[in-house]
């Protein structure tokens, strides 16, 4: 097996030059550069990446933290993270928050004891004394952590405007919109924000309803759907996350409800599962591939010292056109 002074000797330069290069820790010049990747593919050269981690002082893991790993929005957005992250040469050491409250501040632990080198979160932060405990990057996705910590999110305000626009050429006079109960101010509040602002602009009634934000399991999505027919039995519409709206739709047909011809239905998020209902589920789709990529791009940068870093980058999002609405 080739070792890093073979790599020299092939590339003609010497072995702190080779390391320089492969570690990016100083100059080197471009020619040099391609001599030496040249090297290291002709002899088919593997660093050993232990040893370059502790001479960069790195563990060559990212800790990865979402609120429910059984959500298929999440189990998606940690496939292509896990994805991106390998593309580096790094590993995840994944949590989900669902009926643990201190895995938070657990995993900053971990980043203290410089067990792992970073964070990409998908859940809400923790209290102001545990967040100035942060020294090492952390990059969100689509959650506030406060102004220093990077946020990647989707264009809540088109999203926003393609399901108005959406109900609006629908002919609904009377929506439910039945949305995740926040504490803190969040970037996707842009896109419910600007749903009722437009459809009532067109003389629509909205009426909100809530859900809390952390349960996230069809059961009580069901149950929940079920309560607010309940109450709101005059509306010819919903607006819901796509999980939601499966539950809504399964709701309906055990209640007799046709759909679209009496209730319509518009999902947000685009996932699979909208796909293989009957109707197809009519959603705004989120790029959560692109949204992976942002984060691990994000804070990779971030442990290269880059500090021309977007603080709020924005991934488009796209009207799928189903048979619910």
């Amino acid at each position: 097996m080739a070792g890093i002074r073979d790599v020299a000797a092939y590339a003609g330069v010497g072995v702190g030059t080779v390391s320089r290069a492969l570690n990016k820790t100083g100059y080197v010049s471009e020619e040099t550069r391609k001599k030496i990747d040249e090297a290291v593919k002709a002899l088919n050269y593997q660093p050993n990446e232990l040893a370059r981690n502790l001479y960069r002082n790195r563990s060559g893991i990212i800790g990865v933290i979402v609120p429910d790993l059984e959500n298929p929005f999440f189990a998606k957005f940690m496939k292509y993270t896990e994805m991106e992250l390998y593309r580096y040469g790094y590993r995840a050491v994944v949590c989900n928050t669902v009926e643990i409250s201190n895995r938070v501040e657990e995993m900053i632990h971990l980043m203290e004891k410089n067990v792992l080198d970073g964070l990409i979160v998908g859940v809400d932060p923790p209290d102001e004394k545990i967040l100035k405990r942060l020294k090492k990057p952390v990059v969100s996705m689509d959650r506030n952590w406060g102004e220093k910590v990077p946020v990647i999110t989707s264009d809540s305000k088109k999203g926003g405007r393609l399901i108005a626009e959406r109900i609006i050429e629908s002919g609904c006079r009377n929506i439910l919109m039945i949305e995740g109960r926040t504490y803190i101010r969040q970037p996707f509040e842009e896109r419910s924000k600007g749903v009722k602002q437009i459809l009532r602009e067109h003389g629509i009634s909205v009426i909100s309803a809530e859900v809390e934000w952390n349960v996230l399991s069809y059961e009580y999505y069901a149950q929940m759907v079920e309560k607010y027919l309940d109450l709101f039995d005059d509306v010819d519409a919903v607006y819901v996350g796509d999980l939601l709206a499966v539950a809504c739709m399964a709701v309906a047909e055990k209640r007799g409800i046709q759909i679209p011809e009496e209730l319509k239905i518009i999902g947000y998020d685009g996932l699979d599962i909208g796909k293989f209902v009957n109707p197809p589920l009519t959603t705004v789709k989120q790029n959560i591939p692109q949204m992976a990529k942002c984060c691990v791009d994000t804070i990779m940068h971030l442990l290269d010292g880059d500090t021309e870093i977007e603080m709020k980058q924005v991934c488009d999002v796209e009207l799928i056109k189903g048979g619910t609405m």
